[in-house]
């Protein structure tokens, strides 16, 4: 890669600790440095007996996460241990995480789409388990909660690609720019921060921005009404505004229909929520992906792009050359296993985890990709554990 920048308590405890056991279920930057961890390693050594936690969230927040654990169930068997959360279930959410580090082979605790409730799992881990090695993907919380909690938190860079996403619909043909999203999204720092950027980079670059609030999928509209009201609007703005409108959304439950739907009305798709050649294109455009290829973005790039074209909408979606929460649950992991193999020796080293991005991703893409990894930078501060990560878009 040519381009890779370095950038409840006692009582419950006291309880799981009875119990024993529960298995639950571009530029480029300058090279990041090791930041050392405010917990020491434990003594380690290669190889041995360990396992290593994962949480993540369940298939109806999409499938990616639930395939990406059960390949590396299946890859590495016992090694692995873990199971899906229930979203808004912060009290199970804690004792599953001190129940999985109970078990003194632990050696790191991986959360996956990390949750509100998360950094206070953790810390209620931190008690019994200082010497474990705690890592998440994607922010829910305040960055400053988690930045504090945990040893390394990565995110796909949202703020910085409230800018990149923008440029990209321009050099599509964008006119105009809808967001779509709801108060509950707005409330969340890193989210309004993105669509705040994504407002003025339009006004830089001439483009038109419509801000146009959805149901919320967890309100009593449910998912079904989320998605009903996008496949309503999506025709309605491209009438409006005309075919060079882009679209985009903050939540997954969005992405299947705003890609049939723009396909079906003309309009532009610069990126999904979470970019990824899975993420609504191969649902929205009836793609049947076979078994054998469900995790190969290769595969599936071909086929999006070879059904575009039979739609003559070649040119106006676009994504990244691989799925961005395969990348990082696969690459934590990695990272999360050298550390308990001995290879990685401080908690939070930014130099070897932009070097496991790097070969993943190309080993994913099959090919050589862009990834940017970078400190997270918000509202004039650097957070130490909490890293971003940018590609480069390709356009299908």
């Amino acid at each position: 890669m040519k381009n890779i920048s370095k950038r409840l308590l006692s009582g419950m405890v006291a309880a799981i600790m009875t119990l024993g056991l529960l298995s639950g279920c571009g530029e480029t930057n300058k090279p990041g440095t090791s930041v050392p961890s405010s917990t020491p390693a434990p003594d380690q050594s290669p190889g041995g007996n360990f396992k290593i936690a994962i949480m993540h969230t369940d298939a109806s927040q999409g499938e990616e996460p639930t395939r990406a654990f059960e390949q590396l169930k299946a890859k590495y068997g016992d090694m692995v241990v873990g199971s899906a959360f229930p979203t808004g279930e912060q009290e199970v959410l804690v004792s599953t995480a001190l129940g999985l580090v109970a078990d003194p082979d632990v050696k790191a605790l991986l959360i996956f789409q990390e949750p509100a409730g998360s950094a206070a799992a953790v810390k209620a881990c931190r008690e019994i388990r200082p010497d474990v090695l705690y890592m998440a993907g994607v922010v829910a919380e305040d960055p400053d909660v988690v930045d504090e909690v945990f040893d390394v938190i990565i995110d796909p860079a949202k703020i910085p690609m409230g800018d990149s996403i923008i440029r990209l619909a321009k050099d599509m043909g964008c006119e105009t720019f809808v967001h779509y999203s709801f108060p509950r999204h707005m409330a969340m720092e890193s989210l309004a921060q993105r669509r705040d950027i994504m407002k003025a980079t339009c006004e830089e670059v001439g483009i038109q921005f419509v801000d146009a609030t959805t149901p919320d999928p967890m309100s009593d509209a449910g998912v079904t009404g989320t998605q009903q009201f996008v496949l309503e609007d999506i025709p309605k703005m491209v009438a409006q505004y005309g075919p060079n409108t882009a679209f985009f959304g903050t939540n997954t439950a969005m992405m299947d229909v705003m890609v049939k739907a723009v396909v079906e009305h003309g309009g532009l798709l610069p990126s999904t929520c979470d970019p990824s050649p899975f993420q609504g294109f191969t649902s929205g455009l009836s793609i049947e992906i076979p078994e054998d290829k469900s995790s190969d973005p290769q595969y599936a790039v071909e086929q999006i792009q070879a059904r575009l074209a039979e739609l003559n909408m070649s040119g106006r979606l676009a994504t990244w050359p691989v799925s961005s929460a395969m990348l990082y649950f696969t690459s934590i992991f990695e990272y999360a296993k050298q550390y308990a193999e001995g290879t990685i020796t401080e908690k939070t080293d930014i130099e070897a985890l932009t070097r496991i991005f790097d070969q993943v991703a190309d080993e994913m893409a099959g090919m050589d990709c862009n990834v940017y990894l970078t400190p997270w930078e918000a509202n004039g501060k650097t957070y130490t554990h909490l890293l971003g990560f940018e590609m480069d878009f390709l356009v299908l």
